[in-house]
């Protein structure tokens, strides 16, 4: 049987849907609105420092912790595509927010510091979806650490570009992105469905309960 492998700029597009500024520009400008420059470049420090904490001690523990669960790769594909896809599917059926819903639904109270561990580093930039991806790309190449080695690369690269993103968040979204960014997420949201269901799939063949012909 074929492997399914995913390569190095296949991991990086499942990053970038799953852990990446699409999903945590939004709810950054929500969260910190009406806020100073200083506060909101403090809040996406240290939320990105923390995201990208607990998403390295997830690569690198993750198969430990699994294996010793007796969880099989199968079982982790499965899980992790059932998380992607049902993730895509909600993005996929409502519509993307109008311009400006960012301003709209943000608080009228000034927020805590706390902000950067909930619901920044978790869930805007840390999301379900994102821990499922970095799971399932780690136990099927849980043996090559040369292979680890670069997913915790593009990881860490993946952070600075969130860390990058929020850092100029408002002059981002000054320049209309804030409709955009939205309809771009929407459209890789279906991509991204489509691979959830090709690493299902994938465990199936594994499992043997599938013996369609590898695409």
């Amino acid at each position: 049987m074929k492997n399914f492998e995913l390569g190095t700029g296949d991991i990086f597009v499942l990053f970038f849907l799953t852990l990446g500024p699409l999903k945590a520009i939004l709810p950054f400008a929500r969260a910190t609105h009406g806020t100073d420059l200083a506060f909101q470049r403090r809040m996406a420090w240290e939320s990105t420092a923390i995201a990208t904490a607990i998403a390295l001690v997830v690569a690198l523990l993750a198969p430990l912790v699994l294996g010793n669960w007796h969880v099989s790769p199968p079982a982790v594909s499965i899980t992790a595509g059932i998380i992607l896809f049902a993730q895509a599917l909600r993005i996929v059926m409502q519509a993307p927010p109008a311009p400006g819903s960012a301003a709209q639904q943000a608080s009228p109270s000034p927020p805590s510091p706390a902000i950067a561990v909930f619901p920044l580093a978790m869930p805007a930039i840390l999301t379900a979806p994102g821990i499922a991806a970095i799971a399932v790309i780690i136990s099927l190449n849980k043996h090559d650490l040369a292979h680890e080695a670069i997913v915790i690369v593009i990881l860490i690269g993946v952070m600075v570009l969130n860390l990058l993103t929020l850092w100029n968040n408002e002059t981002i979204l000054k320049h209309g992105l804030a409709g955009v960014l939205p309809v771009v997420g929407w459209v890789l949201a279906v991509l991204q469905a489509a691979l959830a269901v090709q690493i299902i799939i994938h465990a199936l063949r594994v499992l043997e309960v599938m013996h369609w012909p590898a695409s």
